[in-house]
């Protein structure tokens, strides 16, 4: 949203520079594209292709007139030039400068929602529920605004200084043996046996300083047939994270206990720092892990290691109801069994859709190749081809509710036949999400 502001303000600020010779039928196909753009709703697009057309042909008056229906009437709520200046001051990270600068606004008619929706952001941002569902209830009062504010407002009262998700899904999976946290060596030989499973997943966060992040997280998987796959996953994390006017700094520790049948499986530390740039329309970011993992049974002591992770990327915020993540990531496995020792890379991408006020779509894709440093007793090397991808939906069934389904798909390819698998799991159930004080 904020984007979408400050573009169009920027679309709606003066007149495209006329080319030469003039082009009326040019100018006719960018109208016209301007106006399939508005009544699909992205506002940018079509105030981009306004501005051609006027461009193509300064005489095309309809142009004219719908780019001033736009900027008018749709962007009317950001048009105040004080309010463009508080956008201005939210969009480069300056939060307590663009809150300051919309209060006085909020007794302003013209931007009163306007301000309060950007004040109502502004806190959820920062985690402050009251503040932020306080701010967003007034700002749905404006039509302008109801859509966008009762979507926000659906996470306000699901955030805060201490935020619970409670999630409940069965699963369909076609290889449960692949265990979690087993790397893609594979612990198992054999075909796979497929099973249903009910996951249970419980989340806590606290937030006793706005910089401070403390998580606990338990996930419970009970298989139906396979029960010596039976799991039970704990994990504790601390993060620390710093805010600039364009520059988000994350420092965040992970300590990771999981048995599996009852039984000690591992124990795990990873230490990670991450940053992020933001350019506007594009976010740019790196990231650096290392994790010590000890996996306590015999049968997955060769595991024992250090993993090194090194992440590039850029979100591109394509719309204001679109983002598409794309990076590069590598990394370094130093196990006890050089076998399982390698270095690999690869590229990820990822999808985000906002498909209604209510409905999120998204989708995302990993390809990656991994060079193992031990020959196996046959003295074959290997190399392996690693793909996964998936697809999840979120709905809205309520502030607090929220209706999950997916399925994921993965596959490694190696030169070493037992390493080479399919996994399908299917997914579908309800989380329960609530925020506090």
């Amino acid at each position: 949203m904020i984007v979408l502001a400050a573009v169009i303000a920027d679309l709606c600020a003066a007149a495209p520079d006329p080319t030469a010779p003039p082009d009326p039928a040019e100018s006719a196909a960018y109208a016209s594209a301007g106006d399939e753009a508005r009544r699909a709703g992205d506002l940018r697009i079509a105030a981009i292709a306004y501005r051609k057309a006027i461009a193509a042909d300064p005489s095309n008056a309809q142009a004219k007139d719908a780019l001033t229906a736009l900027c008018e009437a749709d962007a009317a709520p950001v048009y105040d030039a004080a309010l463009l200046d508080a956008i201005a001051r939210l969009r480069a990270g300056d939060l307590e400068g663009a809150r300051g600068a919309l209060a006085p606004l909020t007794s302003t008619g013209s931007s009163a929602a306007s301000a309060h929706f950007f004040l109502g952001l502004i806190a959820l941002r920062r985690h402050e529920r009251t503040r932020a569902v306080h701010e967003l209830e007034l700002a749905a009062r404006d039509p302008a605004y109801t859509e966008s504010a009762t979507t926000l407002l659906r996470l306000a009262r699901r955030d805060g200084p201490l935020a619970a998700v409670l999630l409940a899904e069965p699963e369909l999976d076609t290889n449960p043996q692949l265990v979690p946290d087993t790397p893609p060596a594979g612990a198992t030989t054999g075909p796979p046996t497929t099973d249903l499973d009910l996951l249970l997943v419980g989340t806590l966060t606290a937030r006793p300083a706005r910089w401070l992040a403390l998580r606990e997280v338990l996930a419970w998987r009970k298989q139906r047939q396979l029960q010596t796959l039976d799991f039970l996953g704990e994990t504790a994390q601390a993060a620390v994270e710093l805010d600039g006017r364009a520059d988000h700094l994350s420092i965040r520790y992970d300590l990771d206990y999981d048995l599996l049948d009852g039984t000690s499986y591992l124990l795990a530390h990873r230490a990670t720092a991450a940053y992020q740039h933001d350019l506007g329309v594009v976010t740019v970011g790196a990231s650096y892990a290392v994790r010590d993992r000890a996996y306590l049974q015999p049968t997955q002591a060769g595991f024992t290691g250090w993993v090194h992770t090194a992440e590039l990327g850029a979100t591109l915020h394509l719309t204001p109801k679109v983002d598409i993540d794309v990076s590069a990531v590598g990394w370094r496995e130093l196990t006890a069994d050089p076998g399982f020792s390698d270095i690999a890379g690869g590229v990820q991408a990822r999808g985000r859709a906002r498909l209604s006020s209510r409905a999120r779509i998204a989708a995302s894709g990993t390809v990656w190749d991994a060079v193992y440093d031990g020959a196996e007793p046959d003295g074959a090397l290997r190399r392996d081809l690693h793909g996964e991808a998936t697809l999840d939906v979120e709905v809205d069934l309520g502030d607090h509710v929220i209706a999950v389904a997916g399925v994921s798909l993965t596959g490694n390819q190696s030169t070493i036949e037992d390493f080479r698998y399919w996994k399908l799991v299917s997914r579908a159930g309800i989380a329960l999400a609530f925020g506090g004080p």
